[in-house]
């Protein structure tokens, strides 16, 4: 138990440890007056609903005791047990208007995003490997059928947060939010900052299939951070973040340099998306082609939004150019 300074709020976290780069996956009880909120939901799997189980032991609560979950966004390794959590004990789950259909795996919604990427590799030129990766979507969106969150959702705005304030921080994804204790200074903040490794501002469309500037969103999240007297961060992986405004300055930083880095790509000559992402990462393009292309448009987007590097679209196809200086 970790219990706050001032205010009537406990937390308990729960952490499992991962093989890949995450290092951990972690979530939290939160106990607020007459509430036990789970923010986040881990994994799916056994070691996920053992550590849940555990930890409400140690902290002499049942799984009955829980009132709601709450969820920083809709990616997988946050809501894993949401359906296994919902089956055994009836509660609300409450996200972010924009995790709805993602979470719910909307058929609609899904059909569009696949058709969004359909045409976005195409315009940054990337053919064949951008084909491979439709296809991947499209057999995923039959077997993950079964991963569709099954409870009722409620908007985040309904959840009861006495003394915690839901902040949207998109970027790493259009529905993320953190919780806020302003009192003593901290924040759970999903993904949206991990002390370890940075988090990726993954190329997603809107409602209406259109393209989100993810990597500004990213920053702007970043920015509203440090506009915070935030003490402490409790990230959805990796250790505590104990310096928030040291790490996002060299978060902020750092995507300065590799904007730097492809502005220089293109006065090379690399000039559409498809010859930047291999000038930059090799062959990683095709080992991780999903994260380094959202890499890669999210920084043209945000160049672009700066006025630091025009576009033209030539055959259905992107091209980059420097801005000229006078």
């Amino acid at each position: 138990m970790i219990e706050s300074q001032t205010t009537p709020f406990e937390f308990y976290p729960i952490s499992v440890p991962t093989q890949d780069s995450l290092r951990t996956v972690n979530f939290y009880l939160l106990s607020i007056k007459n509430q036990l909120l789970l923010f986040d939901a881990g994994w799916t799997g056994d070691a996920y609903w053992q550590a849940l189980k555990q930890t409400l032991k140690e902290s002499h609560f049942e799984l009955e005791d829980i009132t709601g979950i709450v969820l920083s966004h809709h990616h997988i390794d946050h809501c894993g047990l949401v359906n296994q959590i919902v089956e055994k004990h009836e509660i609300p789950v409450y996200a972010h208007k924009k995790a709805f259909p993602r979470l719910q795996r909307e058929e609609t919604f899904l059909r569009t995003r696949i058709q969004f990427f359909e045409a976005l590799y195409r315009k940054f030129d990337c053919w064949d490997r951008g084909e491979a990766q439709v296809d991947y979507l499209k057999r995923s969106l039959e077997k993950n059928r079964h991963l569709a969150v099954k409870a009722n959702l409620s908007p985040v705005e309904e959840a009861p947060l006495d003394g915690l304030n839901a902040l949207h921080f998109p970027g790493h994804a259009p529905d993320q939010i953190g919780l806020w204790e302003q009192t003593n200074g901290i924040l759970f903040g999903g993904d949206v900052l991990i002390q370890h490794i940075s988090s990726n501002a993954l190329v997603e469309p809107n409602e209406n299939g259109e393209r989100l500037p993810t990597l500004h969103q990213s920053v702007e999240s970043l920015k509203a951070i440090a506009s915070l007297p935030v003490q402490l961060i409790h990230s959805g992986h990796g250790s505590v973040i104990h310096d928030p405004q040291a790490l996002v300055k060299k978060r902020l930083s750092r995507i300065d340099q590799k904007g730097d880095k492809i502005i220089s790509l293109i006065e090379k000559g690399a000039s559409t998306g498809r010859e930047i992402a291999l000038s930059y990462y090799g062959s990683t393009y095709d080992q991780q082609f999903s994260l380094v292309m959202s890499e890669i448009i999210g920084q043209l987007d945000y160049l672009e939004i700066k006025g630091k590097i025009d576009k033209t679209i030539k055959d259905g196809i992107y091209h980059y150019s420097p801005v000229n200086k006078i």
